[in-house]
């Protein structure tokens, strides 16, 4: 795997970022392989009432960041073990994960939103990236 195949699938995503059928899909996908994680929240999409341009999806009530102290601290530390996760072992990459796409909730958990960014990372890609390190 090489950086130039990785921008390129980044590349690609971008123009399918508009298409809200395929956004609930990547949440359902996201929320699959992370909703279990007790520190990290992923709402879930209605599938069943969520059409190309119209999004229907559970609400998350947080804050967005930036966080100070201890809690800026902690939504960094989850933050980076969920994205390094999705780096090299599930190959589900969240592409746009800046401070409107992620929430601090009450109980302290980080909430992911926006999956209309999403990259699908092929295993051979996870393994250049490991590489790398």
């Amino acid at each position: 795997g090489d950086l130039v195949s990785i921008a390129d699938t980044f590349g690609m995503q971008l123009f399918g970022e508009l298409d809200y059928v395929r956004e609930a899909k990547n949440c359902e996908r996201f929320r699959e392989l992370y909703g279990g994680w007790e520190d990290v929240v992923v709402p879930q999409a209605c599938t069943s009432l969520t059409r190309k341009k119209v999004l229907i999806m559970e609400w998350v009530e947080g804050t967005k960041g930036p966080w100070m102290g201890s809690d800026g601290i902690e939504m960094v530390r989850i933050g980076l073990r969920c994205s390094t996760d999705q780096l090299l072992r599930t190959g589900l990459f969240h592409a746009d994960p800046h401070r409107g796409n992620l929430l601090r909730t009450s109980k302290g958990h980080l909430a992911v939103i926006d999956y209309g960014m999403m990259a699908d990372i092929p295993e051979s890609d996870r393994y250049g990236l490991i590489g790398l390190v």
